[in-house]
């Protein structure tokens, strides 16, 4: 009997100490996997802020226009950023070949009187290049004006409004050819002084008139004007080698008039003979 109890107590005991050990167990923190043990812990990734490097063309933003491009690139039109939609406009801008000053305050009037409308993009990409391009014959004649006294005469905006930038661009094609980049700088050139010319001589544009006919009018007036002075020009020197230049210039501008208007003749009497086809 004596050794029934005692085997009795030490089963007692056995089973204590499993229920001890599953209590224990229970409520003991778990063992990780080894796969997950083993891994070591990753720190967040942290984004890198990358520092906007400006190139050419926001040099041209912050010169010509005066802008600050980190105000630009909090401000926006729409989905575009003011520093997207300026960059558009100052992309072929050139630098000032002669008067800088005087070139740069003309244009920054100029852009002032015409900054709203910018920056809701809805002035012709087109205007600004070719009056920033040719400041210099816009401001010609103006510096009895003194220090920042130059100025793009507003006349000049009425031929552009009047015309249309359509129109405008089919008359600098007229006047040129286009370079690999279909920038026609030869031809905005001679289109910038016949504008100076209408403007400074009261040359207007008709109310239903085309802007070909008061831009020949200018060039051959311009043309006549350097007949005259070759006249007046009796040595070979430099002076004389520049008129003739000119000369060349107009006359080649004026002979692309003339081949686009027989160009548009000869199309107007073919489209009248195939109207005739039609109806016999």
């Amino acid at each position: 009997m004596k050794d029934f109890f005692k085997n009795e107590w030490r089963l007692f005991l056995q089973d204590m100490e499993a229920i001890g050990s599953a209590f224990m167990g229970f409520f003991s923190r778990k063992e990780e996997p080894l796969m997950i043990a083993a891994a070591p812990m990753q720190e967040p990734a942290i984004e890198e802020t990358k520092e906007y490097v400006p190139d050419e063309v926001d040099y041209k933003v912050e010169t010509y226009f005066g802008e600050n491009l980190q105000e630009l690139q909090q401000s926006f039109c729409g989905e575009r950023t003011q520093h997207d939609v300026l960059r558009e406009y100052a992309q072929f801008f050139k630098p000032y070949g002669e008067s800088a000053e005087m070139c740069q305050n003309a244009f920054q009037k100029y852009y002032d009187r015409h900054a709203l409308k910018m920056a809701v993009n809805e002035f012709p990409v087109e205007q600004a290049r070719i009056i920033q391009n040719n400041v210099d014959l816009f401001i010609q004649g103006q510096e009895i004006f003194g220090e920042k006294g130059q100025f793009i005469d507003s006349r000049v905006d009425t031929i552009f409004e009047k015309a249309g930038i359509e129109q405008v661009n089919k008359m600098i094609n007229i006047l040129g050819e286009a370079d690999g980049q279909g920038l026609n700088y030869q031809g905005e050139r001679t289109f910038s002084e016949a504008i100076c010319h209408m403007v400074d001589n009261g040359i207007k544009m008709g109310k239903d008139e085309k802007l070909i006919t008061p831009i020949r009018k200018a060039l051959e007036d311009k043309l006549n004007d350097v007949h005259t002075s070759l006249r007046s020009h009796e040595d070979w020197n430099d002076d004389y080698q520049a008129l003739l230049s000119q000369e060349r210039k107009y006359l080649y501008a004026l002979n692309r008039i003339e081949q686009y208007e027989t160009e548009e003749r000869i199309a107007e009497f073919e489209s009248k003979l195939n109207e005739l086809d039609v109806v016999i």
